[in-house]
């Protein structure tokens, strides 16, 4: 890991444009500083929400900038016929092909930014502890950005080793920048063992629910953190403590399913189902600008969505809908409410067509306004659903398929064993569409070949479902190994 790097972040340069919460949400309306965080620096409760701020500003801003969240999370799932005319290298990435020429390396290889996020989160759980907790109001709220802090850490951490396994482990921040030290990849045992540890920290100082309700899903709670920790504990295979954190986000965090005639509530964001979501809100000045050719979410969609733009990026796999809806499609309330003309070659993912316009008078300057959800309740009953199956409680995990189920109108599911195991992971594959945990759930299951066709099953078995890391990274560190399937073939 350059160190070089490690010091760019020791400044945060973050622009209002980029904040994350409500204008109405009293930590939301700070604007980061534009100065280096000293000694001096964290005196105060308002230094300390600033500092969360900037954190959560930058991890918006890993997660849709180039289609982060759906291009590792969905792509490869095969959700997607991709345009190779309009979206070339993302054509690939849907065939399992992580590397060439149009494969955008530069952004998906490269793992410096998630570096950036991790210097203020490092700086935040280093130096908030040290603030006299009589300069904060209530002081809940200094155990509470330190238990965000650790949410972050761990969160970053768990989502990199799912696409790189092993990276570096940096669990302390840089001063300076002579003193910075390059750090080899960790195991992906050991990330995610700090992983546990950091959500751990993370459920002992927060609180389920909002005093400010303004901040719902988009700032971390208590059951964003024990989310969290059940898909740690899924993607290490400990489904035991899988299901219990589960549990605990749907007895305790006061979260209910959507009822599904307000099936798009849960996709403008802050809904009673959403756990933990990135906010995108024009209103707020944070939505996401389409500029004619499509970012974001606005790749899935064209007219009638999106006036005036005739191309689609990312059409729908017609193949991948049927071989999911089967014989419910017509029952399945989702597929009415989440898609638009899927049995043609234009169809649209219409999840999050929640679309303003700058110059409202000409629609000129259409604007994305759907916060992109992390973890929401249906897929949280879904994940225990799949641990309890593991665990061999059929009878209970059947109760919480059909849970989610009866929301789309469709029949209840009898099954047990492979059968109930295989449904499972096709009623998250359905419920979750274009949510960006797709293939992470198929390589959790094993299923990555049997879903995606063209993903070879030579390529999973070696550990190919990993993406390589930026040749460019290697030039000031030696440290660095490529990923192993990776070597030689960049």
């Amino acid at each position: 890991m350059n160190k070089r790097l490690l010091y760019k972040t020791y400044t945060v340069l973050l622009l209002a444009s980029i904040m994350i919460v409500s204008s109405c949400s009293k930590i939301l309306d700070l604007e980061p500083h534009n100065s280096t965080f000293t000694e001096a620096y964290f005196t105060n409760e308002s230094d300390a929400n600033t500092a969360i701020a900037g954190a959560y500003a930058l991890l918006r801003n890993i997660l849709i900038a180039d289609n982060t969240w759906h291009v590792y999370g969905d792509v490869p799932a095969s959700e997607f016929l991709i345009n190779g005319n309009y979206d070339s290298g993302n054509s690939n990435v849907a065939l399992g092909l992580f590397t060439g020429l149009n494969v955008n390396g530069g952004s998906y290889w490269n793992w410096q930014k998630y570096y950036r996020l991790l210097q203020q989160v490092n700086l935040i759980i280093a130096k908030v502890p040290g603030i006299d907790s009589t300069k904060f109001v209530d002081p809940a709220t200094k155990s509470h950005i330190i238990g965000e802090a650790y949410f972050l850490r761990a969160f970053t951490y768990f989502f990199m080793s799912r696409v790189w396994g092993s990276v570096p482990l940096k669990l302390t921040p840089d001063y300076d920048a002579n003193a910075a030290l390059n750090i080899p990849r960790s195991s992906a045992d050991s990330v995610l063992a700090q992983c546990l540890a950091d959500v751990g920290v993370a459920e002992k100082n927060m609180d389920f629910g909002y005093t400010d309700e303004g901040q719902r899903a988009v700032r971390a709670n208590k059951g964003s953190a024990y989310a969290l920790e059940a898909h740690i504990r899924a993607w290490k295979g400990d489904y035991a403590g899988c299901e219990a954190a589960a549990n605990t986000v749907i007895a305790q965090g006061g979260y209910q399913l959507v009822d599904s005639a307000n099936y798009e509530s849960v996709f403008i964001g802050k809904s009673a189902e959403g756990i933990f979501e990135i906010n995108i809100n024009g209103g707020q000045n944070e939505g996401i600008a389409i500029n004619g050719g499509g970012d974001g979410s606005a790749f899935t969609l064209m007219q009638p969505f999106i006036y005036g733009k005739s191309k689609l990026e990312w059409p729908v796999s017609t193949i991948y809908v049927n071989n999911l809806y089967k014989t419910d499609s017509a029952a399945d309330i989702r597929y009415r409410k989440f898609f638009f003309q899927p049995q043609s070659s234009n169809g649209q993912v219409i999840k999050y067509a929640n679309i303003s316009y700058a110059d409202g008078s000409t629609k000129a300057d259409p604007r994305l306004n759907n916060n992109l959800n992390i973890f929401r309740l249906a897929d949280i009953i879904l994940l225990r659903a799949e641990a309890l199956n593991k665990l061999g409680r059929d009878p209970e995990a059947v109760i919480l398929l059909n849970q989610v189920r009866n929301r789309a109108g469709v029949p209840d599911f009898n099954g047990t064993g492979e059968a109930l195991a295989t449904e499972i992971l096709e009623e998250r594959l359905r419920e979750l569409f274009f949510e960006g945990h797709s293939y992470f759930d198929l390589v959790r299951n094993n299923k990555v070949t049997l879903y995606n066709e063209s993903f070879s099953q030579d390529q999973y078995n070696k550990g190919g479902w990993l993406w390589p890391i930026d040749p460019a990274m290697f030039k000031d560190d030696y440290t660095l190994i490529q990923t192993p399937y990776w070597q030689g073939k960049l």
